[in-house]
């Protein structure tokens, strides 16, 4: 009970009492990437970072139609003169964030940023092509993925002369998270192999805490990432926007009066996407977690990585994930080496 009224009593304050911060740049001769940028909060984010006039703005995509009048909206809000790109990702296929990280690797001359926001939210058991439950492939295995893939072009990035001498932005890895991450359950975080119980439809039977635990991955792989040689250089962050009204949860069993309240108190699209803003622009530590516009701590009542069941869950779980990474691009060994 003392766990959840302290996470009430934090979300609540930043929900109505936060102010959220709008991060100003000239990100003239920079290069910026989106993931789930067709609607909500990722839209937001890309509109907010044309405002700031990038030279090429890569939105990374499932639907290339939706991803068009994405980009369609983008130069509407903003009058952007740069190059728009929207470029084909589909994180529930490993083929598909391997071929893009090829893609971007290969043919971007650099990356300042990128934003790895998609993200799901079903209660419904679904299994992708690659033979994980789907939540747990799309907002874990493939965002960190994705993150360790676009790592030495990060770096690379930031070895590179600034566009403006006076301003030296250094090069972003920014995951999407969330606060919810506090509240999870991870019921499987004792397994002894703990990827193969949250892929145990029999086992894994909490629909509810995917979610939140998911984002709680995000928060240890994004602490992992950082620690890395190949981090050097590069912001590796975490970024909750808070509640925000998108369409993320559409696909959730939850009654309309409910989605009304939740409505009532979220934050919009814009105002949730000013944090991520804020995450990817500003020279926050390694591993850091970003809550409204500010660095955040773990809570008092949250065990830390030395203490109790958590003591090396973190590592535990960077671990079983590398070796997913390694059996689909080999080159993630090189990446990882410590």
């Amino acid at each position: 009970m003392g766990q959840t009224m302290s996470f009430l009593s934090m979300f609540l304050r930043v929900q109505f009492f936060s102010k959220l911060e709008d991060t100003k740049a000239d990100l003239t001769g920079r290069t910026y990437l989106v993931t789930g940028c067709n609607t909500g909060v990722g839209l937001a984010v890309a509109v907010h970072l044309a405002r700031l006039n990038p030279a090429l703005l890569i939105l990374a995509v499932r639907d290339l139609t939706k991803g068009e009048a994405a980009k369609t909206t983008i130069v509407t809000e903003t009058g952007f003169k740069g190059a728009i790109e929207v470029w084909e990702l589909d994180m529930a296929s490993f083929a598909s964030v391997k071929k893009f990280a090829e893609r971007a690797n290969g043919t971007l001359d650099r990356l300042d940023g990128a934003v790895l926001n998609a993200g799901i939210n079903n209660w419904n058991w679904e299994v992708t092509v690659d033979g994980w439950e789907r939540l747990l492939q799309v907002n874990g295995l493939a965002t960190g993925l994705l993150g360790v893939l676009l790592l030495p072009k990060l770096q690379a990035t930031s070895k590179l002369p600034h566009p403006l001498p006076d301003t030296a932005l250094p090069p972003h890895l920014t995951f999407t998270g969330s606060e919810g991450m506090f509240m999870a359950k991870f019921a499987d975080k004792s397994a002894p192999k703990i990827l193969e119980a949250m892929n145990n439809k029999e086992l894994s039977k909490d629909a509810v805490d995917r979610y939140p635990t998911s984002k709680l991955f995000n928060y240890y792989f994004a602490r992992e990432i950082s620690m890395l040689p190949q981090a050097q250089g590069v912001v590796v962050n975490t970024v909750s926007p808070g509640l925000t009204s998108t369409e993320l949860g559409r696909d959730l069993a939850i009654p309309a009066w409910a989605f009304s309240i939740i409505n009532k108190i979220s934050f919009t699209a814009s105002q949730g996407a000013l944090t991520l803003l804020y995450g990817v622009l500003r020279p926050t530590p390694p591993g850091a977690f970003i809550y409204a516009c500010k660095i955040t701590e773990l809570p008092s009542w949250r065990p830390t990585k030395e203490e109790g069941p958590y003591s090396d869950l973190q590592s535990r779980l960077w671990s079983e994930m590398v070796e997913v990474w390694r059996g689909v691009a080999p080159e993630v060994s090189d990446i990882v080496t410590v």
